[in-house]
Formats: C-alpha cells, structure tokens, sequence
C-alpha cells in the first residue's frame, strides 16, 4: 500500500495497492483473468474502512506462478488533522473460473502512514 507522507485536511488522499500472492495459480491465466479488492482498514485520526478495488494481472501468468496484482486504488477525504495509518483488512480476489475470499484471522499492521496537516 502506498500513500502519500503528507496531505492537507480536505484534500482528496489517494490509496495505490499491489498485491503478490503467497501461493501461486494452478493453471495459466491470461492478461485480467484475475481481479481483487483489499479492504483497507484506517486508524489513527480518522478511523474508518474503505475498498480498494481495480486489483488485476497486468501480465500473463504461467500456473505454477505467484501472481502480481497491480492498478488497485481508493481514495479518501480527511477531515481530522493528525497521523493516518493503513492496513490490508479482507481480499477477494476472483478468477475466470473461481472466487477467493481471506479474512485475517487477527487485524494487520499498518503498512503505509500519512500525516494531515
């Protein structure tokens, strides 16, 4: 997840997400046969959860291969100054042929922080 170091209150804070998965596809898969959405879960100042969908392969993928899902965004508004920290909460990540959904069995920690001034 990557976010900006520093943002202004109101201004819009944009959200990139990539995502390598841990075990690797069983079959081959095409260019955007595969799709995803990390839920990103926002503490600190202004707590809340937003999605972050747009998730895809952008090159074909061997089976026997981890997959790199790039192009997910969201983006979010800051009200409140102060630190904003960013973790992956729940993804689902589907293909052609078959859906999967991970739930963290306990929360994540942050990956990414903003500071709003």
């Amino acid at each position: 997840m990557t976010t900006p170091d520093e943002l202004q209150r109101g201004e819009t804070l944009n959200i990139e997400v990539t995502l390598r998965t841990l075990h690797p596809t069983i079959k081959d898969r095409p260019v955007g046969d595969i799709k995803g959405e990390v839920t990103i879960v926002i503490g600190g100042a202004q707590e809340q959860e937003t999605v972050a969908v747009g998730l895809t392969n952008a090159n074909y993928v061997f089976a026997g291969k981890n997959v790199l899902l790039t192009g997910g965004h969201a983006e979010i508004t800051p009200t409140e100054t102060g630190t904003y920290t960013f973790a992956p909460g729940e993804i689902s990540v589907s293909t052609s042929d078959y859906p999967l959904k991970s739930v963290p069995k306990n929360p994540n920690p942050a990956d990414s922080k903003t500071t709003v001034v």
